[in-house]
């Protein structure tokens, strides 16, 4: 199999993966008015992100960046009415960002525990 058709494989799975963990995560915005409190479940996108490490060794980060981008944009459009019947847009962008941040840690993470074992 040639190299692009795996990384487009790799990159599909990520976006996948990526959507699932949105769509789980997403009864956050389901609870209602409550006072604030931790989201832990913004963890599970650590997951996303070391796949998509693991995948792409060349550049994770930014692999891990765009399928992020892309597997926020399919989540939104998969869970449309649940999502913004309930939230604001500015609460959507701003959870979808720290998402994309907690992906880009997995990422990060790999490609540290890689330089530490070399």
């Amino acid at each position: 199999m040639p190299q692009r058709s795996l990384r487009w494989t790799g990159a599909m799975l990520g976006v996948a993966l990526y959507s699932l963990v949105f769509i789980y995560a997403h009864r956050f915005w389901l609870v209602g008015n409550t006072p604030l409190r931790g989201q832990p479940e913004l963890l599970l996108f650590l997951l996303p992100g070391v796949v998509m490490a693991l995948l792409h060794a060349q550049s994770p980060l930014k692999s891990t960046l765009l399928m992020a981008l892309w597997g926020t944009l399919l989540g939104v459009l998969l869970l449309n009415n649940a999502l913004l019947a309930h939230t604001s847009w500015l609460m959507l962008s701003t959870w979808s960002l720290s998402a994309l941040f907690w992906a880009g840690s997995g990422a990060l993470l790999v490609r540290l525990a890689r330089i530490v074992w070399r």
